[in-house]
């Protein structure tokens, strides 16, 4: 989950404070002993948790690792310097703590906030939950592909889509698969968004239709990607913002129209549907089930 904050005219001032003294964030101060907070650095990130100095170092190191699989798989190369503006992240070790800093209703494993400036990147920030029952491993490259990202579109805003896809393809596969069940149940009941819809929202839809959103984003995006690279995903995206839609899909993927990129991915899920009902059916799919049902 991303929470959106562009062109920011006036930053509020406690947030300003901690992300540039490394102090904790008031409100999770407030959950726990601030004396139990430990707050540690490496070279692009400063973070903030209730826990030993050898958990954040690991923690520290698996987000170097992690910017830098991003960097190179997203954008085409490795960092060649670190940020001037350190990410921050937090560990809250229970959902309250959680909600205090992301607003309540957000059970989520993790969000990041992302604000800018004049065209300057300000803040960078990612809130965890450590008591979360699938971890944050998912939740923590989830949202550092939205900050990774954030690096391309400071001048123009990232289309919610193309955002939310590309960093659903960082969670593990059984996230994935969860999306991709709310897509072919979205397309069963025929509540599916128009693709000139979908790439169009500038908001969130309603909570009814957020399954369904999250599934198209992450299909659609894993479709444009098997058709060239990653890289040239976010050209797409990039030249979209400026030239438009129809303009980009010409000059990246040779497709002529919104309507015709509709088309050929309707037809590639039609494909992939047809192939999962027949290894369903297959003798060694029916082995299978029954081995899932065994061990159930």
């Amino acid at each position: 989950m991303r929470r959106f904050a562009r062109w920011l005219v006036v930053m509020v001032a406690w947030m300003t404070a901690f992300a540039t003294t490394g102090a904790a964030p008031p409100a999770a101060a407030s959950a726990a002993q601030p004396a139990a907070w430990t707050i540690i650095e490496s070279a692009n990130f400063r973070l903030c948790a209730i826990a030993d100095r050898q958990t954040l170092d690991a923690l520290a190191a698996t987000c170097e690792a992690t910017r830098d699989q991003l960097c190179g798989k997203w954008l085409g190369k490795s960092p060649q310097s670190s940020w001037d503006v350190k990410c921050y992240i937090v560990l809250h070790p229970t959902a309250q703590s959680y909600l205090n800093e992301v607003g309540q209703g957000q059970m989520t494993a993790g969000s990041s906030l992302i604000e800018f400036a004049a065209d300057r990147l300000i803040t960078r920030r990612i809130d965890l939950r450590a008591d979360h029952p699938q971890g944050y491993a998912g939740a923590l490259a989830h949202e550092l592909t939205h900050v990774v990202l954030a690096e391309r579109f400071i001048t123009r805003q990232i289309p919610r889509w193309a955002d939310e896809g590309m960093a659903v393809l960082a969670d593990g596969p059984a996230k994935q698969r969860l999306h991709l069940a709310d897509l072919e149940q979205a397309r069963r009941q025929r509540q599916m968004f128009r693709l000139v819809e979908l790439v169009n929202l500038q908001q969130y839809p309603s909570l009814d239709r957020q399954g369904t959103f999250y599934g198209q984003s992450t299909s659609l995006v894993k479709f444009l990607v098997q058709r060239g690279s990653p890289e040239q995903f976010v050209d797409f995206v990039a030249q979209s913002t400026t030239d438009g839609y129809e303009t980009a899909l010409r000059r990246i993927y040779g497709i002529e129209t919104l309507g015709q990129l509709e088309q050929q991915w309707l037809a590639e899920l039609d494909r992939q549907t047809t192939v999962g009902r027949a290894e369903a059916a297959s003798p060694a799919g029916t082995q299978d089930r029954s081995l899932a049902l065994k061990s159930n």
